[in-house]
């Protein structure tokens, strides 16, 4: 419970992001108060005072006099946030205390669908970057926490150069390089005036200590020649410092590498190798900064075969990402591990690394990479390593080059997801596509499926694939279901429906309609239980009638 003394003191300091007083002598809007409730909740709580004019002088107000208990209802409901709000009755006058919390981690604070935040002493809409960053927060991070009795004499001399040189490399400071590792240790936070932490130990701390104080600190390589195979061919252990190991890590891999040449127009041939460098390493990296260090026994596993690279990270993904959203939110399991692999430029900023790699590997005409296998004990990034379509990206760049365009790393995904799927994931980049005749739309209503351009086909040589892809022409689906109720006579729907697998409902549909309309077929019987037959008397359908309509024409139906 707040005092008159509490008050006054709070009174005696300058307004900032959490401290507000408003005079609302006459009432106060209830929606202004939940915008300001919000843009404090995000920063980190504070204050909110009715009944202070400008001068810190008490006024008193009569804002919600009579709603008190309903108000502090409807802000748990709105901003779901618990607010704290004290009635107090100075000799001046009644003053209203708001206590707001800080935001839960990862949770910006909304009201109406709009998040709000304070600069200097207004309110305003949040900036994607401070969205950004709250939804990237992690409420305890375990690298940054103290090892009991760790000394520097128990740091590898080894990592601790390999750190210092990379550091010095990334920052253009060569005399980083020669720095004292105690002031290297501090400028990096991986010592604090508590003690060294864990993030210093899982990457430089030596091996025996390693195994010591966190076992399962440890990376297991496995090779399998046949991907069936249950039991490995070759199997290799780290417990070392990261900083020493990662080097070692890809050096074995690179020994197992294999290149598949490409030849581009007349140009040397290229070698497209089946683990790239960059892609392992990070997400390798990725696997250290995001995996859940607390479980016993939870360790890191590479996998490897002709097939593919797959990175095994313990303790599934962290609350608020899934495989279908990590490419948009990053959540830094680890921040100080990640920020110790940024200044020594092992990685980029949070949440860069994983578009890199799902770029390089469809870039490379390899596809995309999947979660699939992860689940809540862990995560599995699995990248392709065979070659299926080189020919893809290609074409875009003939195309990008053609046009003197740039894909961007999102079309890029969106491309490949029509290549693979038929389908559009982000609507926002359809109506694009189908202006650069990128792709082609099959269908005309909300079933439509999408196909690569026929240029495409064209450009590998596959011109009859096309046309397999777009379908048989409106006109040549109905001279077909006019052959079917010749031979078959009497006809059902969903015999029908059999017959033209593949044909949305809706189309085939329409195409009976059309043939019912122009009296070449007839309909008997009840809509649940009849049939179809045709008209002997109006079998033949011209051109005339349907129009040269094609599935994949912009006309309606």
């Amino acid at each position: 419970m707040t005092t008159l003394d509490e008050l006054q003191r709070w009174l005696t300091q300058k307004e900032d992001n959490s401290l507000e007083c408003k005079e609302a002598k006459n009432g106060f809007d209830e929606g202004e108060l939940m915008e300001y409730c919000a843009a404090m909740a995000n920063e980190k709580g504070g204050v909110f005072i009715l009944g202070v004019e400008r001068g810190h002088q008490i006024t008193g107000t009569t804002a919600f006099l009579e709603t008190l208990e309903k108000l502090q209802h409807e802000l748990l409901q709105q901003l779901r946030l618990r607010v704290e709000i004290e009635e107090l009755q100075d000799p001046n006058g009644r003053v209203l205390i708001f206590h707001i919390p800080r935001h839960c981690p990862r949770t910006p604070v909304k009201y109406k669908g709009r998040y709000w935040m304070r600069v200097g002493p207004v309110k305003k809409e949040m900036d994607a970057e401070t969205l950004r960053k709250i939804c990237n927060e992690y409420e305890d991070d375990y690298s940054a926490g103290i090892v009991p009795d760790l000394e520097i004499t128990d740091l590898d001399e080894r990592a601790i150069t390999i750190l210092k040189e990379r550091r010095a490399r990334r920052e253009g400071r060569p005399e980083l390089a020669v720095a004292p590792t105690e002031q290297t240790l501090r400028d990096l936070e991986l010592l604090t005036e508590n003690g060294l932490t864990y993030a210093a130990l899982i990457l430089l701390g030596k091996k025996e200590k390693i195994a010591t104080h966190l076992p399962q600190a440890e990376i297991i390589f496995e090779w399998r020649g046949n991907p069936g195979k249950i039991s490995y061919d070759f199997r290799r252990e780290w417990k070392e410092p990261y900083m020493v190991a990662l080097n070692e890590i890809w050096d074995m891999i690179s020994a197992r590498n294999i290149r598949t040449p490409f030849q581009q127009g007349f140009a040397v041939p290229l070698e497209i190798p089946a683990f790239d460098e960059n892609s392992c390493r990070e997400a390798i990296n990725n696997a250290i900064t995001h995996r859940e260090y607390r479980r016993p026994g939870a360790i890191v596993f590479i996998r490897c075969s002709p097939l593919s690279f797959s990175v095994v990270s313990p303790g599934g993904f962290p609350e608020g990402v899934t495989s279908e959203n990590a490419l948009e939110r990053s959540i830094r399991r680890n921040p100080r591990i990640a920020e110790t692999l940024q200044h020594t430029g092992l990685v980029e900023r949070s949440g860069q690394g994983l578009d890199r790699i799902f770029e390089q590997s469809i870039r490379q005409g390899k596809g995309k990479p999947d979660f699939s296998g992860t689940d809540e004990f862990e995560v599995h990034l699995n990248i392709p390593a065979q070659v299926r379509d080189p020919t893809f990206v290609q074409y875009l760049e003939r195309v990008a080059n053609e046009r003197q365009i740039t894909f961007s790393f999102e079309e890029l995904l969106e491309l490949e997801h029509i290549r693979t799927q038929g389908s559009v994931s982000s609507p926002a980049y359809r109506e694009n596509f189908l202006d650069l005749k990128l792709i082609e739309q099959v269908g005309r209503t909300k079933n439509a499926r999408y196909v690569l351009s026929r240029s495409y086909y064209e450009h590998i040589g596959r011109k009859g694939s096309h046309t397999r892809e777009m379908g048989l022409s409106r006109d040549a689906k109905k001279q077909l279901i006019l052959e079917h109720l010749q031979r078959h006579g009497r006809v059902r729907r969903n015999e029908l429906q059999d017959a033209f697998l593949g044909t949305p409902s809706q189309i085939l549909s329409n195409i009976l309609q059309e043939l019912r309309n122009k009296g070449s077929i007839v309909f008997f019987g009840s809509r649940r239980n009849g049939y179809w037959a045709h008209n002997k008397s109006n079998i033949t359908i011209s051109n005339s009638e349907t129009n040269d309509e094609f599935i994949g024409s912009k006309k309606p139906n």
